[in-house]
C-alpha cells in the first residue's frame, strides 16, 4: 500500500558501535577525516560540546574551587541547504537522518541509500570492532478532521487507543500512549508512542505525533550485508505494524494508492 498524502515527516537510521581496543577519547582530527567527502553534500555544520567542573571544598564555611575543568565533544551535525538530510556523528554512535521538505518525502529507502556510504566511510576510519545496535525510526504526524460535534472517538482512528469514560472526566484534553513489543521477526524491541499536539486554530484538526522505533540489537558484527538485512526486517515488520494500528479511516486520510492505479 502507497499513499499520496503519507503522514511520515521524517526517517532515520542510528549505530551505537563496539570501540576497538586502542580506541582513545573521541579524536577531532579523525572527525574531521570522516566528515571531508560529505562536506559538498551536507555543507552546513555545528559542533555540540559539553563542560564538565569538579569542585572542591576544603572546609564548611569557604566556597568551593574548581581544580579542574573537562571540555567534551558530544557530537558533530552536518545537513545540506534544505536541511532535508542530516549526518551525526558522536562518540561510537552513527545516526542519518531524511527530513521532509517541499522536494523531498522521506522513506525507508531513501534513507538506506544515503546512509550506507556514511556507514562504510565510518567503519574504515573509526575502526570500530563492531556495530551493537542499528534502529530503524519514524515519525509520524497526523491530522484528524475536527468533526462538527468537537469530538472523536478515538478508537474510530487508533483501535488500540483508550478513551476515558465521559463522566465524570469529560473531554480529553491531551493524550500520550506509549508501548515496548518484543519483535517476534527480529530480535530488539518496538517503541511505539501516540500523543497529542497542539494544531493551528485555522485547520480545524486534531494533530497527533505518533513516533516509531524498532532496535535490531546485539549484531556484533562488521558484516555490513547482515546489519542491512536486520534493518530490512525491521522495516518491513515497522510497516506490517503501521497498517495494522491505525484503522482504515485513519488510513483513507492519506489517500492510499490503489494497485490498479499503479497498474
Amino acid at each position: 500500500m502507497k499513499f499520496r498524502k503519507p503522514p511520515v515527516v521524517e526517517v532515520w537510521i542510528s549505530l551505537d558501535f563496539e570501540p576497538n581496543e586502542k580506541k582513545q577519547q573521541f579524536d577531532l582530527e579523525l572527525v574531521k577525516q570522516y566528515l571531508e567527502p560529505f562536506r559538498e553534500e551536507l555543507p552546513k555544520g555545528e559542533v555540540r560540546r559539553e563542560r564538565e567542573f569538579t569542585m572542591q571544598t576544603s572546609s564548611p564555611n569557604e566556597l568551593p574551587e574548581t581544580v579542574q575543568i573537562t571540555d567534551r565533544i558530544q557530537h558533530f551535525r552536518q545537513w545540506d541547504e534544505a536541511r532535508s538530510q542530516m549526518l551525526q556523528v558522536g562518540d561510537d554512535q552513527l545516526s542519518f537522518h531524511v527530513l521532509k521538505s517541499a522536494n523531498e518525502t522521506p522513506g525507508y529507502g531513501k534513507v538506506r541509500q544515503a546512509a550506507q556510504p556514511k556507514l562504510e566511510a565510518y567503519v574504515d576510519v573509526f575502526q570500530p570492532s563492531a556495530i551493537r545496535h542499528a534502529t530503524l525510526h519514524y515519525l509520524d504526524i497526523i491530522d484528524i478532521p475536527m468533526p462538527d460535534s468537537g469530538k472523536i472517538d478515538l478508537q474510530d482512528f487508533f483501535p488500540y487507543a483508550s478513551d476515558l469514560p465521559e463522566s465524570p472526566f469529560g473531554t480529553i484534553a491531551a493524550f500520550v500512549q506509549q508501548f515496548q513489543i518484543a519483535c517476534p521477526v527480529d530480535d530488539g524491541p518496538l517503541f511505539m508512542r501516540l500523543q497529542t499536539l497542539p494544531a493551528p486554530q485555522e485547520l480545524s484538526v486534531l494533530r497527533f505525533r505518533l513516533e516509531w522505533h524498532k532496535q535490531s540489537s546485539d549484531l556484533n558484527t562488521l558484516d555490513l550485508d547482515q546489519v542491512w538485512k536486520r534493518m530490512d526486517i525491521a522495516h518491513d515488520y515497522m510497516w506490517d505494524c503501521f497498517t495494522t494500528a491505525l484503522s482504515q479511516a485513519t488510513l483513507d486520510l492519506f489517500e492510499p494508492i490503489h494497485k490498479e492505479e499503479n497498474a
